[in-house]
């Protein structure tokens, strides 16, 4: 019955012992999944402000603005302007 007994404590020790890093490790891939979800958040809304910057950058306005400006150039007269079909095109 002592021997019985002993296996029993023993096989009790390790069911506790894998309980026991079970929900440790749980507790780490928990405490990973909300650094991961805080960290996408984040990369959300640095994303939205990219965007953001990049519908002002490509603004039709402030490219005419630049071209103008910086560059010297105008938009050319109707005389100015030929128009050119691909040979066979309608």
């Amino acid at each position: 019955m002592n021997k019985l007994n002993s296996i029993l404590l023993g096989i009790l020790v390790l069911c506790a012992w894998s309980v026991v890093t079970s929900q440790h490790v749980s507790r780490q891939l928990y405490s990973n999944l909300e650094r991961e979800q805080k960290s996408a958040k984040q990369l959300e809304v640095e994303y939205g402000q990219l965007l953001l910057e990049q519908s002002t950058w490509g603004a039709h306005a402030l490219i005419e603005k630049t071209a103008t400006v910086r560059l010297g150039m105008q938009t050319p007269d109707q005389r100015q302007v030929q128009v050119v079909t691909p040979v066979g095109g309608t």
